[in-house]
């Protein structure tokens, strides 16, 4: 009997020492690293990461080319166009225009708009928003630009219906006085426009936008060279956008005069020529890059 317990003891212990693993570890499948490489990803952001207020903004840098004929000249317009968006309700908009032909090449007069985005409610696909913006028109020396420096107030809604769109503003140019004394000074300068678009998909969109300008005649009645009466005019433009990359779309389009002015002359004289449709129907083609 003790024999037998004896004999028992001992190959239990035989057992024991071969459970134990005095091998080299051997190191886990490379596949091991994705649930640490997954839970490193999906932790939960610190305070930096949830700021709210970090800067960002989305630029938009639109270039397009203009042609028109006035008066059996014709005029190939480059114009220059951003427009930064900040989170914080603030937007800036800039735009330059440069003009040659028979007579050479003309610079343009630069605006500067500053805006607000002072209301907006609803979810991204109905989106109604109103913006009031404000800003100046600089003078420039050139020929078809004019010498005054002018300034802008306005205000624009939006409203969006899915795939649709619709736009109206409305803002007035309070204009200066000519520095240069052939130039015809002018009154005030306001403008309505209404605008509607369609994104048939995300590579076309097409827009059209009507507008109308009303231009005062000049108050100061001891100059001699003023537009003497009020003077208004509608246009309408048409708009194609197609996507050529994400962030890249190719712009064409037309302007057309439905109510001609009275008196093309008098508009030319009042160095109007950045005014959509003042002195002519023309056609227009560009790029639009958004960052």
């Amino acid at each position: 009997m003790r024999k037998s317990f004896l004999l028992l003891l001992a190959l239990a212990s035989i057992n024991a020492h071969a459970l134990v693993d005095y091998s080299e570890p051997v190191d886990a499948p490379k596949e091991s690293a994705a649930p640490k490489s997954f839970q490193k990803m999906s932790k939960p952001a610190g305070p930096s990461g949830s700021r709210s207020l970090s800067w960002k903004s989305d630029l938009s840098l639109t270039t397009d080319y203009e042609a028109m004929e006035i008066e059996g000249s014709k005029y190939g317009i480059l114009n220059l166009n951003a427009h930064v968006q900040t989170p914080f309700d603030v937007f800036f908009d800039a735009s330059y225009w440069n003009a040659s032909g028979d007579g050479g090449s003309q610079s343009g007069n630069p605006k500067l708009l500053i805006g607000f985005n002072w209301l907006r409610f609803g979810s991204s696909s109905d989106e109604a928003r109103v913006d009031i913006y404000a800003g100046a028109r600089l003078s420039s020396a050139s020929k078809l630009g004019t010498s005054r420096t002018d300034k802008i107030i306005g205000a624009e809604t939006t409203k969006r219906f899915g795939t649709f769109g619709l736009g109206i503003g409305y803002d007035v140019t309070l204009v200066g006085t000519p520095k240069n004394t052939d130039e015809h000074a002018i009154g005030n300068i306001g403008r309505i426009s209404v605008s509607g678009g369609w994104m048939v998909s995300n590579d076309i969109q097409f827009e059209v936008e009507a507008e109308n300008f009303s231009i005062a005649a000049g108050s100061d009645i001891t100059r001699t060279n003023r537009l003497a009466e009020k003077v208004s005019f509608s246009t309408l433009s048409p708009k194609v956008s197609l996507g050529l990359a994400s962030a890249v779309n190719l712009e064409f389009g037309a302007r057309f005069r439905m109510k001609k002015p009275k008196e093309d002359a008098k508009l030319l004289e009042a160095r109007v020529f950045d005014l959509h449709g003042a002195n002519a129907n023309s056609l227009f083609a560009g790029l639009n890059i958004t960052i």
